[in-house]
């Protein structure tokens, strides 16, 4: 595979939106499997990991196409985002 093809699939938003299949699949995990107590808390975490999932692969999308697949383009842009939304969720 091409590494600029590899980089143009695997950025900010990307690793963005594998952090929110995670938090699904850690949630189902333990609303199938955990104790009663965990059984009720969990599913606060499929209900916040489906939106980060969605708007990360809505997002990089939107990039990929505004860019026209310039790879450099798509790095610079979503790490300026990533940084915007980590920057405003340590100072919040």
């Amino acid at each position: 595979m091409n590494m600029q093809k590899l980089l143009t699939w695997i950025t900010p938003l990307t690793l963005g939106a594998l952090l929110g299949l995670y938090e699904i699949l850690h949630g189902s995990f333990y609303v199938l499997y955990g104790t009663p107590a965990q059984k009720r808390d969990y599913p606060l975490e499929i209900v916040l990991g489906l939106p980060i999932l969605i708007l990360c692969l809505g997002g990089h999308w939107l990039i990929r196409r505004i860019s026209h697949y310039n790879t450099r383009t798509i790095w610079i842009t979503e790490a300026v985002l990533a940084g915007v939304v980590i920057y405003g969720f340590f100072r919040s």
